[in-house]
């Protein structure tokens, strides 16, 4: 009975070895790459797909810091602060999805800033008219400390139409022009829209769009 017990014992053990030889043998197969972030290469450099979904997505911005230094007017008190700082934010967003009937596009461009110290810094008539500069809201009591927010850009564009704040149409020069605190055009500044471009091929192409004229509404003075 005993022999008998240890030649079953044997065997089991025999064939146990035999089976890990074998699948010690067998290839080894690689789990498959997780991709957390793929990449959209159909509108350009930048963008990747939102998780879960195909529409692409381009995050963009830049930060700015700025310190300066200006004399006193007087030597009496209340003069304010002689040094002043500021710090400015962008944050664009750039979303497409394409459907049948073409891509569908919402672009968004956020600028938000802080200042503090004199008064007045970085902000001039001719910056603010070219839609490089924003007013402040948020001033303290003595004008030091001043708070800044400003949706630059919000539309949507899908088969040729474009809705929402973008840059107007019928600014086609590219840059700004100064005559005499006088702004002729400018592709910066934004205005709310609505407006169809039919594309005519070989870089020919009209637009028909309504906007809201109080961005571009120039003060009249009386005599």
């Amino acid at each position: 009975m005993k022999l008998l017990k240890g030649s079953l014992l044997g065997s089991a053990v025999a064939f146990a070895a035999v089976g890990a030889a074998h699948a010690a043998d067998l290839p080894v197969k690689k789990a498959v790459p997780i991709e957390y972030v793929r990449v959209c290469t159909a509108y350009g450099a930048g963008l990747f797909y939102i998780f879960g979904t195909d529409t692409c997505l381009r995050i963009s911005g830049r930060a700015r810091f700025e310190g300066g230094y200006m004399t006193s007017s007087s030597r009496g008190s209340g003069n304010g602060d002689t040094s002043g700082y500021q710090g400015r934010m962008r944050i664009n967003l750039d979303a497409r999805t394409q459907t049948a009937y073409g891509t569908l596009r919402a672009f968004v461009r956020l600028d938000a800033g802080a200042r503090t110290g004199y008064s007045g810094v970085g902000t001039s008539g001719t910056q603010t008219r070219i839609g490089q500069a924003y007013n402040a809201t948020g001033v303290d009591a003595a004008g030091r400390a001043q708070q800044f927010m400003n949706v630059d850009k919000a539309f949507i564009q899908f088969a040729g139409l474009t809705a929402g704040r973008a840059s107007s149409f019928f600014e086609f020069y590219a840059h700004d022009f100064e005559i005499t605190c006088s702004t002729l055009g400018s592709d910066n500044s934004s205005t709310s829209l609505l407006a169809y471009t039919a594309t005519f091929g070989n870089g020919l192409s009209a637009t028909l769009s309504i906007e809201d004229p109080v961005y571009r509404r120039s003060a009249i003075f009386a005599p």
